[in-house]
């Protein structure tokens, strides 16, 4: 497998299992999401407008996590389950932009880098956009194609699948408006997330040290120890490895 092709891998576990909320509404799947203490509210995740900035870290986890969760005083709001299949061209256009275009039950879905990010921390950072007119805007500059819906775009630009899986999620919350997320994917993987949702760029960097300050607390183990090895569906990696053959 090249340089390339690992380093998609490595990004596809690393920002293709997060949120399910969709801007300015209601979570999708059973429940509602809710609750949160002081401050800023967990409720505000699943009532995000367009353009927020979501904040968070990615970590593996173990047996124990939730236990350890549940001793911090965090709450399970909702368990979800739901299936991702991402797009991009032959030339890996989107991917290359660091731009992550997927179909999450039938809906289209796309993450992309924020204006500027901290680059000081490991947290990922993104902007999330569920609204078809927000997609169509942010794919035409990168695609250099126009469309009236994403189903046109993808085929005006020739976009395939090229992964997809589906994901087991528990979402808990706990004061101060941490939203986690413990996922399993149904090829074994389980990857956690720590996310705060916030309004303007100017307060990422304390949303950063609040998310790094709970991570340590809680003892959540080094995410990119374990993507030293493939974690991908075997038959996906399997056809990676031919292609970057040829």
């Amino acid at each position: 497998m090249n340089v390339f092709r690992l380093q998609t891998h490595r990004r596809i576990v690393l920002s293709a299992v997060d949120m399910e909320v969709k801007e300015g509404g209601s979570a999708r799947g059973e429940g509602g999401g809710g609750g949160g203490g002081e401050g800023a509210r967990a409720a505000d995740h699943n009532n995000k407008p367009a353009g927020v900035i979501e904040v968070e870290r990615k970590f593996s986890f173990g047996e124990g996590s939730e236990e350890k969760l549940k001793k911090a005083g965090a709450v399970c709001k909702e368990t979800t389950s739901f299936h991702d299949v991402y797009y991009d061209t032959e030339e890996f256009i989107l991917t290359l932009a660091d731009h992550w275009l997927r179909k999450r039950e039938g809906n289209w879905e796309l993450k992309c880098p924020p204006s500027s990010r901290d680059q000081a921390s490991l947290v990922e950072q993104y902007v999330e956009l569920q609204r078809e007119a927000d997609i169509l805007k942010q794919l035409a500059a990168i695609l250099n194609v126009e469309a009236a819906s994403v189903d046109e775009m993808t085929r005006l630009a020739r976009c395939e699948p090229f992964c997809n899986f589906q994901t087991d999620r528990k979402t808990y919350t706990l004061d101060g408006g941490f939203k986690i997320d413990l996922d399993q994917t149904d090829f074994g993987f389980r990857v956690g997330e720590i996310e705060l949702i916030c309004q303007k760029q100017a307060d990422v960097p304390e949303a950063l040290c609040r998310i790094d300050a709970l991570a340590e607390k809680l003892e959540f183990g080094n995410l990119e120890a374990a993507l030293s090895i493939p974690v991908l569906p075997p038959d996906w990696l399997q056809a990676e490895l031919e292609a970057a053959n040829h």
